[in-house]
C-alpha cells in the first residue's frame, strides 16, 4: 500500500511539474528569449540593479519565432527581444503578445513611426536589413539595387533561418512589384549565381574567401567588418530597408510576471542603458536609436539616409508563405 501511495504521489508531482512546464511558471525570475547579441549583458545589468533573477535564452531569430509560435498559449517566456517587426506582427496576430505595455517615450520621428498603434511591441532601435559589402579593389562593384540584383556572385542570408534576412527579402520584393510579382527578380538573381547562406556571418565568410563578390548583409555586421579591415567597403543603398529590433511581453502570463516584463522593456530604453548597448564590443553597438537620447556617435545621421520600411502588417502575416516559396524555389 505504501508503494502504491508513493507511486501516486510521484505521479501527482509529475503531473504538476508538466503543468508548470507548459505554463512556464516552474522557476523564479524573468525569462527572456532573444536573438539580440547584446541581450545577455543587458539582462545581467537588469538583474544586478533590481536584485531580481532573470534568465536569457539566446537563439537565432528564425528559431526564436518558431519556438514562440510552438509554445503558443503556454509560453515559457516572459519577454522576447529580437529583430524584425514583421515577426512581431505575426506573433501579435496569433494573440501571443500583451497589449498596452509599451512605455511612452521621447521618440524620434522615425521611432514614433515604427511603434505599433496597439502597443503590442516596443521598437528598441534599428539597423538596416541589407547594405552592400565588397572588396575595395573590386572593379565595378554594384552600388544600387538595380546593379546588385543583376550582378553575378552575390550573397545573402536565408530568410527562413535568419531574422534580419526576411525584411531584406520583403524590401527586395517591394522594389520589384511586390508579391508575387517580385519573384521573377529573385529567380534572375539565382540564374546569376546567387549564394544563400544560413546567416549573415556565413555570407561574410563567403565574401572573405572569394566565393562571392558582393554581400547583402545587415548594416551592423557590414560596418563592423569594414572598420576592422580596410580592404572592404560598405555602400548604403537608396532606399535602405529599416530593420527594427523589437521587444514584447507574453500575453498568456500571470499579471505579476507581465508587470515585471514591462519593467524590463522600460529598462532597455533608459538612456543610460542604451548608452551601455552602444559601448558593447563588436557589431552590437552599431544601431540607430529611436529616442531623442542618447545620440549614436558611431554611425552616420539616419536623417541623411533614404529609409524604406516594408509594412509589417502586410509582410508579417505573409512571412510563412514567402519564406516557404524561397526555400522551394530559390534554395533548390
Amino acid at each position: 500500500m505504501t508503494g502504491v501511495r508513493a507511486a501516486a504521489v510521484a505521479l501527482l508531482l509529475l503531473v504538476l511539474w508538466c503543468l508548470a512546464s507548459l505554463t512556464g511558471g516552474r522557476g523564479p525570475g524573468l525569462v527572456i528569449y532573444s536573438s539580440v547579441g547584446v541581450a545577455p549583458a543587458i539582462v545581467a545589468a537588469y538583474a544586478r540593479e533590481t536584485g531580481r533573477p532573470a534568465t536569457v535564452l539566446t537563439m537565432p531569430g528564425g528559431m526564436l519565432l518558431a519556438r514562440v509560435s510552438a509554445e503558443a498559449h503556454h509560453p515559457r517566456w516572459d519577454a522576447v527581444w529580437f529583430e524584425g517587426d514583421d515577426g512581431a506582427v505575426a506573433l501579435d496576430r496569433a494573440r501571443l503578445l500583451a497589449h498596452g505595455v509599451v512605455p511612452e517615450l521621447d521618440w524620434t520621428p522615425t521611432g514614433r513611426d515604427l511603434q505599433p498603434a496597439d502597443r503590442s511591441y516596443e521598437v528598441t532601435g534599428f539597423t538596416l536589413a541589407g547594405v552592400f559589402l565588397s572588396r575595395r579593389d573590386q572593379g565595378h562593384a554594384p552600388r544600387n539595387w538595380r546593379d546588385v540584383m543583376g550582378a553575378a556572385r552575390v550573397g545573402m542570408a536565408n530568410p527562413a533561418l535568419s531574422g534580419p534576412a526576411y525584411p531584406l527579402l520583403a524590401g527586395m520584393l517591394v522594389l520589384n512589384g511586390g508579391w508575387p510579382a517580385g519573384q521573377a527578380a529573385l529567380r534572375r538573381m539565382v540564374a546569376g549565381g546567387l549564394l544563400v547562406g544560413p546567416s549573415n556571418p556565413s555570407v561574410l565568410v563567403a565574401l572573405r574567401v572569394g566565393r562571392i563578390g558582393t554581400a547583402i548583409v545587415q548594416s551592423a555586421a557590414a560596418i563592423a567588418l569594414a572598420r576592422a579591415n580596410p580592404d572592404y567597403v560598405v555602400d548604403i543603398p537608396s532606399p535602405a530597408f529599416v530593420l527594427p529590433a523589437v521587444a514584447a511581453v507574453a500575453a498568456d502570463r500571470p499579471a505579476a510576471r507581465q508587470q515585471e516584463a514591462a519593467s524590463f522593456l522600460r529598462f532597455i530604453m533608459r538612456p543610460d542603458i542604451q548608452s551601455l548597448r552602444m559601448r558593447q564590443p563588436g557589431a552590437e553597438r552599431l544601431f540607430w536609436p529611436v529616442t531623442a537620447r542618447p545620440a549614436q556617435p558611431d554611425l552616420p545621421d539616419a536623417g541623411g539616409i533614404v529609409l524604406s520600411h516594408p509594412d509589417p502588417d502586410i509582410w508579417g502575416p505573409r512571412q510563412a508563405e514567402v519564406t516557404g516559396w524561397f526555400q522551394q524555389e530559390i534554395m533548390r
